[in-house]
């Protein structure tokens, strides 16, 4: 998840699965360091609390998982070597020899107690109900080497949603403090250093020795040490991208042409940049399904979406991302289900839902104002002109926008203790299944993770009916169900971008990091 700020210095969450092209006669390199930049410092590294996209994609460096998923959305042995699942039941057969960062031999019963650990809703962990389903319990038999899973309900996405948490550690498991340092890993790097803001220092392991399938680059190539750079200024990353000081930058804005000239390696996407979230908390004025469409009628999204996207964004036609070609499953559930920009209609639906124009020109209502606070990221990119334009276009139909900007973690501050009104945010999602947290049960504030509070009968009821339908057998039933989000505006999908992430000295799928790094690539 992240912010108002397309284009930004990094948000590769939605980059897994890039086609990668770049110039010819690269050389391999043994060792070194790998440094790559990211736009937001990462706060805790605790996998299991943590919804940045950006903190998850350096937690993979630390923490290993059952199965590798790649770009296509196919499984592959990692710690598992093998495996029998359905939508409720998986039993995942361990690769011998995997030790933890401490030295520990991790058994099954270690990999059995994080699984359950995530599974309590007690824990509230941020992966509960994505990647895996409360009450969800299991089971671990060291002598066989074997876990069994019950998942807490129906999955039928249960085998990819499993398989990829990512497993911590015994030592860590009830220790959050030792986790957001990204201690108890089970990964190929441990944490060296951490200087909040600036680095975080990565150092590879030399006893690892169990790669996933899927792993393309040889061992020998593979870096020593990553180091993390927050560098927050896109063109600040480019530049350093040139001058040889990074192997990795995502640049989606102007400098995207400097890079391009050199003719750099290149991994390319495309991604949300931008949705519409109303909190419909009572007492908040999203609450009123009236309001939010009034709210929709008077934004000019298209405008919008241009100026937060710096013109590079196209229309949005379904929530669902891809992580290679095409969404696991297809389907325009937007067109026709948003309302078009209206100034005139949305005045008259705001007056049908009570609201009248005060002596400043903003409507009230029963005494109070309609106001809608609106965090965004301030930099990098385009979220200050964004919100800006927003304000304007609101002013005109009496609703008062109030912006406020702040960095990625006061974002997140603000969503998870509900203290916002409006937000355009972006998720990727690949399976359908894992946005139903997101729009279902309780709020952050409760301690679950419905982002807007919705309540949405039709969209529960489809939930309920595509769950027992196992992988792709369910899509169309997916896909009704996203329609009745976005009919009911529950979120307003409106604008998505190209992706770009340039690495120089270094070769990488993002699908599969940290294996797939080969130092010495142009």
């Amino acid at each position: 998840m992240r912010s108002f700020r397309m284009p930004a210095a990094l948000a590769i969450a939605a980059a897994l699965g890039l086609a990668a092209c770049g110039t010819g006669g690269e050389h391999r390199t043994t060792g070194g360091t790998f440094t790559m930049a990211v736009g937001t410092d990462l706060g805790s590294l605790d996998p299991y609390a943590t919804t940045l996209s950006l903190t998850r994609l350096v937690g993979r460096f630390l923490y290993d998982s059952l199965v590798a998923v790649d770009a296509d959305g196919e499984a592959h042995p990692h710690l598992a070597t093998s495996w029998q699942a359905d939508a409720e039941r998986a039993t995942f057969t361990l690769r011998k020899g995997v030790t933890c960062a401490d030295g520990t031999p991790l058994t099954a019963a270690d990999v059995a107690a994080a699984l359950t650990y995530v599974g309590d809703p007690a824990n509230r962990s941020s992966l509960l109900g994505q990647w895996i389903q409360p009450g969800t319990r299991a089971t671990g038999d060291d002598t066989a080497g074997t876990v069994t899973v019950t998942s807490g309900r129906p999955d039928p996405f249960l085998l990819n949603n499993l398989g990829s948490v990512p497993l911590v550690c015994r030592s860590a498991l009830a220790d959050p403090a030792q986790r957001a340092v990204g201690k108890g890993g089970t990964g190929l790097y441990t944490v060296a250093e951490t200087v909040g803001g600036d680095h975080y220092t990565l150092t590879r392991r030399k006893d690892y020795a169990w790669d996933p399938a899927t792993a393309t680059a040889d061992r020998g190539s593979r870096p020593d040490s990553v180091v993390v750079r927050v560098v927050i200024s896109e063109t600040t990353a480019a530049n350093m991208l040139l001058a040889g000081q990074l192997n990795f930058a995502a640049v989606f804005g102007a400098d995207r042409q400097r890079l391009e000239a050199r003719k750099l390696f290149k991994a390319e996407s495309t991604t949300p940049a931008a949705e519409l979230f109303f909190n419909q908390a009572k007492g908040r004025p999203g609450a009123d399904p009236l309001v939010r469409r009034a709210v929709v009628q008077a934004l000019d999204l298209p405008k919008v979406g241009k100026v937060a996207t710096a013109g590079l964004g196209t229309p949005m036609t379904q929530l669902l991302s891809s992580a290679g070609g095409r969404p696991i499953c297809p389907a325009d559930t937007v067109t026709g289900n948003v309302p078009a920009f209206d100034l005139a209609t949305a005045k008259s639906t705001l007056d049908e839902a009570g609201w009248k124009p005060g002596p400043d020109g903003v409507r009230v209502k029963d005494g109070a104002r309609l106001s809608f606070t609106l965090p965004f990221v301030t930099a990098p990119g385009n979220g200050t002109a964004a919100a800006e334009l927003m304000q304007q276009q609101l002013k005109a139909a009496g609703v008062e926008l109030v912006p406020k900007g702040g960095n990625q973690l006061a974002i997140n501050e603000a969503m998870s203790n509900g203290t916002w009104d409006l937000m355009a945010i972006a998720f990727v999602w690949h399976q359908p299944s894992q946005m139903v947290p997101w729009f279902s049960g309780k709020t952050f504030p409760e301690g679950g993770t419905n982002l807007t509070g919705t309540r949405n009968r039709a969209y529960d009821e489809l939930v309920a009916k595509a769950s027992t339908k196992p992988g792709k057998q369910g899509c169309e039933l997916w896909s009704q169900a996203e329609t009745a989000l976005i009919r009911n505006l529950d979120v307003v999908p409106f604008q998505q971008i190209p992706q770009s992430v340039y690495g120089r000295g270094a070769r990488f799928r993002l699908d599969l990091l940290p294996f797939t790094i080969e130092m010495g690539a142009a």
